[in-house]
């Protein structure tokens, strides 16, 4: 199945609303609604904001001992929990801050029913309310956690699935957004990683994707989202280092056809949590 298709038999499936206005009608047969193209997963990426730090110390705990757990009884895994802070991100130039108050989740689908039964079963896991019962027994008026944004992805054809490079006890990961004024443009900057050779540079250069996703729905829309893991951060400045100076890389970022792609970036440097499996 294509990606257009795949984006139509998502509204079908009514996964995600707001991917109706970018296919407009629906033409998959229903038997097909609930498939993913080319064995792809579908990326969730949770970003929850809490009011003190003590607080977001508690929901990590209740993330690393009780909500993983859950989500790999429901054969969602490797699930990743991660968090900030303005020290692991030091002079960085980017569209956004790092925020300290943040936990960041990812996870993967194998399919949209996963997907849409992943809340209904969490609820009705008795083990999990049980250990994450901080979450549910706090007042409306003082939450263990104040939002929670998701976003959902679709993997790209070289990087389709999560991939875990590193459980190094040192390891960092780095998380990018490429925002781009138009969905012309967005495509081509999918284009440059997926086709025109990026995404194999990144390899090359011991960059190791841990996903690549294309945005169906979340913030900052139209938008391409990877993360890159590294045993440490030296490892992760060396290979940019690398990076930047290859003659592949000046070829592919003076290709005119990939010329204004990206107008907002958002680089964040996360340290995973305890127990994350990423």
């Amino acid at each position: 199945m294509e990606r257009r298709d795949f984006l139509m038999t998502a509204c079908a499936a009514g996964t995600v609303a707001a991917t109706s206005a970018v296919t407009g009608v629906l033409t998959q047969p229903a038997a097909e609604a609930h498939d993913l193209p080319d064995n792809k997963s579908l990326i969730g990426w949770q970003v929850y904001t809490c009011g003190t730090a003590e607080k977001k110390k508690k929901l990590l705990a209740i993330f690393d001992q009780a909500l993983i757990p859950a989500l790999n009884r429901q054969k969602i895994s490797p699930v990743g929990v991660f968090e900030t802070s303005a020290e692991l991100n030091p002079g960085e130039k980017t569209y956004e801050a790092a925020n300290d108050l943040r936990v960041y989740v990812l996870c993967q689908y194998a399919n949209i029913d996963a997907l849409l039964q992943m809340t209904p079963k969490l609820l009705a896991d008795k083990k999990y309310m049980s250990e994450a019962a901080a979450i549910f027994n706090a007042p409306m008026n003082d939450p263990l956690y104040d939002t929670c944004e998701v976003t959902l992805m679709l993997g790209f054809n070289h990087c389709p699935k999560i991939e875990v490079p590193t459980l190094d006890a040192d390891r960092i990961v780095q998380w990018r957004l490429y925002n781009s004024f138009n969905i012309e443009r967005n495509a081509k900057k999918i284009d440059m990683f997926d086709i025109g050779g990026e995404l194999e540079l990144f390899r090359k250069c011991n960059m190791s994707p841990v996903f690549f996703g294309e945005t169906l729905a979340g913030r900052m829309m139209p938008n391409l989202t990877y993360m890159l893991g590294f045993k440490n951060p030296a490892e992760k400045e060396a290979a940019w280092k690398k990076f930047g100076e290859s003659d592949e890389w000046k070829a592919i970022s003076g290709d005119p056809q990939y010329k204004d792609t990206a107008n907002k970036i958002v680089n964040l440097i996360l340290k995973p949590s305890a127990n994350s499996q990423v």
